[in-house]
């Protein structure tokens, strides 16, 4: 969860994500797994800070959030694309479609990782008591969480479904 979060740098070749607990670990489906019940918490997090605004907000929250946010979907991106998928294609299970689903899924990535880093932007200003437009950050913090759940919905009932290390 946040309080786990580390005070460093991430290199691009890294699969660091910030988090103690995540990056103790060896790299495989159940860090996949503990991975995704991080996104899933932070998603959490930032529902809630969304609900909070625009008179009850949490500036130390904030700040946890944009700390946590962009090493946590960097590090668990670095490993899907580098790992996961290429496992996933050299799979005699793999079909067709698998290639232009990974494709988009990439693609997703790339978006994501903009998303978040506009939205830890926004969060900085929060947690530091800058002036935002809190109907846009309220917008944007939706529209990233939501995104992310669907996200990790779609990996695990399609690309998971009896994958083994």
């Amino acid at each position: 969860m946040l309080t786990n979060i580390e005070n460093s740098k991430i290199s691009a070749s890294d699969t660091w994500t910030g988090n103690r607990l995540l990056d103790a670990g060896k790299r495989d489906l159940a860090w996949l797994y503990r991975a995704h019940a991080e996104q899933l918490a932070l998603c959490r997090e930032l529902e809630d800070i969304a609900d909070s605004l625009p008179a009850s907000i949490n500036r130390q929250k904030c700040i946890y959030a944009a700390k946590a946010l962009g090493p946590l979907i960097k590090g668990i991106h670095h490993y899907e694309e580098t790992v996961l998928f290429p496992q996933l294609q050299s799979s005699p299970d793999a079909t067709d479609a698998l290639g232009p689903t990974l494709e988009r899924l990439k693609f997703e990535h790339c978006e994501d990782e903009c998303f978040a880093e506009e939205l830890t932007d926004a969060l900085l200003k929060l947690g530091s008591g800058d002036q935002v437009n809190m109907e846009a950050v309220g917008y944007m913090l939706r529209g990233f969480f939501e995104g992310i759940r669907r996200h990790i919905a779609f990996e695990r009932e399609h690309l998971l479904q009896g994958v083994t290390d």
